[in-house]
């Protein structure tokens, strides 16, 4: 008995020293409607620190603009944070899809040592035909250059019933790189159909995170993928959780990274929220599931994660009680004063009157 509590005091302890701390700093927010050179700033869903700018994307389809980017002057002062828009730039010239020009719905930015960026989108099964799910490299003025190589079993039919694939409105939504871009990620916000298991998403769906190694004349090829189960449904006091899934990953080595998952929260009939929760999880404790078209091909083991923070129970004292806005976008941030690095969570409003565009900065400690 006293030899089984031992090991699992050095467990624990061994869980405290790997695992990150995340420590309020302070937040910020930007108004529904708010305009940058006409152009409506808002559903900010990825985003990448670099050269001391803040590059931002927006996931608009069409009902504010133009697919685009932003770049912002960010300034931490001790708990004081400000976001200033500088620029705009606008996704152009990809390619046509038949006679008409390509849907998009962006949810992912990197940006890569050369001045390009990566940009991952979901792509509409509503469509007709489906509009596929894409990572696509774009230069720094947001032009487009090449597409990656999707493996064929996140690719849906492009008609007829689906079996196969992302489901809609639920595909690339997380996209981060390691190693200057030598090695690219990118994970699905829900199951794909044909590992969908109808009513297991209660218990805790099972995502594809996919890994890219840049092969250099050859490109970035898929080289591994792995599985991450998403949190069970938690009901409280508030209300019933509905849904979970995966909305935004961000790397801290070959082998581990950040994950936000983000719910949905029902209060009442007309009211609700989201629930937001961040993981640090390690790649090397699952088994590569390249090989698996659906999962119960075959046995495999998911990723270990650790809960790091849950903004629902953990921030109480710093936020009040705030309602949880749609927080879909992670990075790494500038170093404060003190030389502790700092983690950077924005949230997509929607476009809605009833939302916000916040970003809260954590200051980050260990690992």
């Amino acid at each position: 008995m006293l030899k089984s509590f031992i090991s699992f005091l050095v467990l624990m302890v061994s869980v405290q020293a790997h695992a990150l701390r995340l420590e309020y700093v302070g937040e910020t927010s930007i108004p529904t409607g708010t305009k940058f050179e006409k152009a409506t700033i808002g559903g900010l869903s990825g985003m990448v620190w670099s050269d001391n700018t803040l590059y931002a994307l927006s996931d608009d389809k069409g009902r504010a603009g133009e697919p685009r980017f932003f770049e912002f002057d960010l300034k931490i002062d001790k708990k004081t944070v400000t976001l200033t828009p500088k620029k705009v730039h606008f996704i152009t010239s990809l390619p046509m899809e038949g006679d008409k020009p390509a849907g998009l719905d962006p949810e992912g930015l990197v940006r890569l040592l050369d001045g390009d960026f990566l940009i991952s989108s979901e792509g509409n099964n509503d469509a007709k035909p489906r509009e596929m799910p894409r990572i696509f490299r774009v230069n720094a003025d947001g032009k487009w250059k090449s597409d990656f190589p999707i493996p064929d079993k996140f690719l849906p039919e492009t008609t007829g019933q689906q079996k196969k694939g992302i489901q809609n409105n639920a595909a690339f939504e997380g996209l981060t790189s390691f190693a200057d871009g030598k090695f690219v990620f990118t994970s699905t916000e829900s199951s794909l159909a044909q590992d969908y298991i109808s009513g297991e998403e209660i218990n805790g769906d099972w995502i594809r995170i996919l890994k890219y190694e840049d092969k250099g004349q050859q490109g970035y090829k898929p080289v591994a993928e792995y599985a991450y189960r998403v949190d069970a449904f938690k009901d409280n006091q508030k209300g019933k959780e509905v849904f979970r899934g995966v909305s935004e990953i961000l790397a801290l080595s070959e082998a581990k990274m950040l994950v936000l998952e983000r719910g949905v929260r029902i209060f009442s009939k007309n009211l609700w929220a989201q629930t937001v929760a961040i993981y640090l999880a390690d790649l090397s404790k699952g088994t590569d599931i390249t090989g698996l078209t659906k999962l119960s091909d075959g046995k495999f083991t998911g990723v270990d994660k650790i809960k790091l923070i849950d903004f629902e129970t953990d921030l109480t004292k710093e936020r009040g009680d705030k309602t949880i806005q749609n927080f879909e976008a992670l990075t790494w941030g500038p170093k404060l004063a003190d030389g502790r690095r700092t983690l950077l969570v924005m949230v997509d409003n929607n476009f809605s009157k009833k939302e916000l565009t916040e970003m809260i900065v954590f200051a980050v400690e260990g690992e």
